[in-house]
């Protein structure tokens, strides 16, 4: 699968950790921290990092013009936005499957660069994903080490409600992350 990472030269640490994912996963990566309305005819996935950075340099374009020229959401070259923050996507982009890493201070895992390759049109078996998840789903959240969610496990709500904690547990002398829903409650954990 031939992948452009488009990204800001801000987020260049994030970009360089998923391209080296995206390869170990089988995709041949070319990096651009040029226009991600460029020429996508060579691409079978545009990976379009987005935030904050993104968001004031292409945020204005791309809500005026739609999805660049040649990408769509399915079909022959498929635009896959991973978002880095809680900056929100340019209406025309709100629509499409998206990946959310709900920390860009954790290291984001081979299950997000998957789950890429997995949204791309040279779609693999989608890896594991917690609670509901099918083709409608539009955001899967990266919780690093907790995994993948497309959903609440207990109300079904959608990851964009999940929250990371991190706490201590001073009974048992232990360091512990959360996933936490801010609609039900819904808690889960692991050891930090």
């Amino acid at each position: 699968m031939h992948t452009r990472l488009s990204y800001r030269p801000q987020d260049e640490h994030l970009a360089s950790s998923l391209s080296t994912l995206l390869r170990r996963v089988g995709a041949d990566v070319v990096r651009d921290t040029g226009n991600p309305c460029s020429d996508s005819s060579d691409d079978d996935t545009v990976v379009l990092l987005w935030s904050a950075a993104a968001g004031v340099a292409w945020g204005e374009p791309l809500a005026d013009i739609g999805l660049p020229s040649g990408l769509t959401g399915t079909g022959a070259a498929r635009l896959v936005p991973v978002r880095l923050d809680d900056t929100p996507l340019p209406p025309s982009l709100s629509d499409l499957r998206h990946i959310r890493l709900a920390n860009s201070r954790e290291p984001m895992t081979e299950g997000t660069a998957a789950m890429i390759v997995h949204m791309g049109p040279a779609a693999g078996p989608a890896p594991a994903v917690r609670g509901h998840y099918s083709e409608h789903t539009v955001v899967i959240s990266d919780f690093g080490r907790m995994g993948l969610f497309a959903s609440c496990p207990r109300c079904g709500v959608s990851s964009e409600r999940l929250r990371p904690y991190i706490t201590v547990d001073h009974l048992d002398d232990r360091a512990l992350r959360l996933v936490i829903c801010g609609a039900c409650g819904w808690q889960g954990a692991c050891d930090l």
